[in-house]
């Protein structure tokens, strides 16, 4: 084995790396996409928070409000800072392990 097979032998290691590394960035950013709000809950109570169109109620932790997104994935917000996007507009969300960490519109 000489020079050339040992350059193959690192390239092959690091094409396998970028690949994993691929794959990686790939899965995490299966959560983060362009999304419908279907659903807003406003806090009405300290344990409960009720939607916007249905009526639904839920559980919430404090009094917090809540977006249900067209994923059907539900996430807790700050009310105020979140205040301003509608039910049934299309937002990029940015969800880092289970968290709502941004919402951009589009």
């Amino acid at each position: 084995m000489g020079k050339i097979g040992l350059k193959l032998i690192v390239l092959g290691i690091l094409v396998f790396l970028l690949i994993g590394l691929g794959v990686i960035k790939w899965m995490n950013g299966a959560h983060n996409g362009w999304l419908t709000i279907e659903e807003k809950f406003y806090p009405i109570n300290e344990n409960t928070a009720q939607g916007v169109k249905t009526g639904r109620e839920i559980d919430v932790s404090g009094h917090r409000c809540s977006i249900t997104f067209s994923n059907e994935t539900t996430y807790e917000v700050d009310c105020d800072r979140y205040l301003d996007y509608r039910v049934g507009e299309k937002v990029k969300i940015t969800v880092e392990e289970g968290e709502l960490i941004k919402i951009k519109r589009k």
